[in-house]
């Protein structure tokens, strides 16, 4: 089939054509951060670049009849850190905002001494996960309807790295930080949401399928020598309906 200029400004002009300028990052702060004003309640307009989630299938190779061509099979996810930049403000709150959230994970600092705690954390003690882990949204929106939106939401997220910030006389550029987010689980406008399931599927489903293994256990161990053939037949007939429900 010959390629139709037409025809396919024709098609994209129908369609449209997405903006990678148009998005919004969203970030819920721990609890324990929620109280410091400053700069949160503003965050999501610092926000200048976010590379939106990657979506890795970790796969194992395997061979069909145990040799010859290999091809794969999935095994796992794989969410690799979620990249984005902020723009730095003129008091450095973005930069506070960070390494506060930082230091919920780790007490890194030691400039007290090697026993002075920080809200109770003890220098390089680990943090509760509960204590920072929250929500990361990037919200993308539509060229051509404000109501059309793309989201991603990451749970259980917090920062992992917060990069270098590199200072020059000779520049005259905005300051801007880097920070990576790993998070725990992942939710997207254009996926099916799960809903618990009955049948065997679910833990219904589940319990009712051990309950049926464990009637057909009672029935084997309860066969006897059949002492007729009439008593053979009602054996086999019983084993039969059980493995019927399997």
């Amino acid at each position: 089939m010959a390629f139709n200029i037409q025809e396919f400004n024709s098609t994209i002009s129908r369609h449209g054509l997405a903006k990678d300028n148009l998005f919004m990052v969203n970030i819920t702060p721990p609890k324990s951060l929620r109280n410091d004003e400053g700069i949160i309640p503003d965050l999501r307009f610092f926000c200048r670049t976010v590379t939106l989630p990657e979506f890795d299938v970790v796969t194992t190779d395997y061979q069909v009849q145990g040799f010859g061509a290999t091809t794969r099979r999935p095994t796992s996810m794989l969410f690799p850190i979620l990249p984005t930049v902020f723009m730095v403000d003129s008091n450095f709150e973005i930069m506070k905002f960070f390494h506060r959230w930082m230091q919920l994970q780790i007490n890194y600092d030691t400039s007290g001494g090697p026993m002075s705690a920080v809200d109770g954390q003890l220098p390089y003690e680990l943090g509760y996960k509960s204590d920072y882990a929250s929500t990361v949204e990037v919200v993308v929106y539509s060229y051509a309807s404000e109501s059309i939106t793309y989201t991603y939401t990451m749970s259980g997220a917090y920062p992992v790295q917060v990069g270098n910030v590199t200072e020059s006389w000779g520049n005259t550029e905005i300051m801007t930080l880097p920070v990576g987010f790993t998070y725990d689980e992942i939710k997207v406008t254009g996926a099916d949401t799960g809903s618990v399931i009955d049948g065997r599927g679910g833990v219904n489903g589940l319990l009712s399928y051990l309950s049926t293994i464990n009637t057909f256990t009672q029935a084997i161990r309860g066969l006897k020598r059949p002492r007729s053939i009439q008593d053979a037949i009602n054996q086999v007939s019983n084993v039969s309906t059980i493995l019927k429900s399997f």
